[in-house]
């Protein structure tokens, strides 16, 4: 009888980049977390449900960075910043943006093409939330917990 797999625990326990606020933020952010979970050896299921969790939030930070901006008549473009932190037995993934307002889940009907990207957070994370931060805008983060 083999032993179970194991996931071998980073050393570094967390990276952080900053994207500005575009809509091909949301496939770079998905690379550089595959990239990140593939070189902390983790389990695959958690970095794929990792990616899925930064699509959303990256989703959400992207379009609040431009709403805000619109609203504000600022022509420039927005910066979010992600983050992913591992705690045994959790990756965290954090997305920062500018605008204070924070998120809610939404009930999406069947013809709905947006509104269930909390709602996904929430099915794939033990957890997730928002809050303001001192410096201005808002954290969003998730938390998602190694399956023993």
């Amino acid at each position: 009888m083999g032993m179970p797999r194991q996931a071998f625990f980073p050393v570094k326990q967390a990276e952080a980049v900053t994207l500005a606020a575009t809509a091909n933020a949301v496939p770079f952010a998905r690379r550089i977390v595959a990239d990140i979970t593939r070189q902390w050896h983790l389990p695959r299921d958690l970095a794929e449900d990792a990616e899925l969790v930064t699509s959303e939030l990256t989703t959400n930070a992207v379009k609040a960075t431009q709403f805000f901006n619109a609203a504000r008549g600022l022509e420039e473009v927005g910066r979010i910043r992600l983050r992913l932190r591992w705690t045994t037995p959790s990756l965290f993934t954090e997305v920062w943006d500018i605008n204070p307002l924070l998120p809610a889940r939404k009930s999406a009907g069947e013809q709905d093409t947006g509104g269930r990207g909390l709602g996904i957070v929430e099915f794939v994370c033990a957890r997730w939330a928002a809050g303001h931060c001192e410096d201005g805008g808002k954290l969003v983060w998730a938390e998602q917990r190694l399956q023993s």
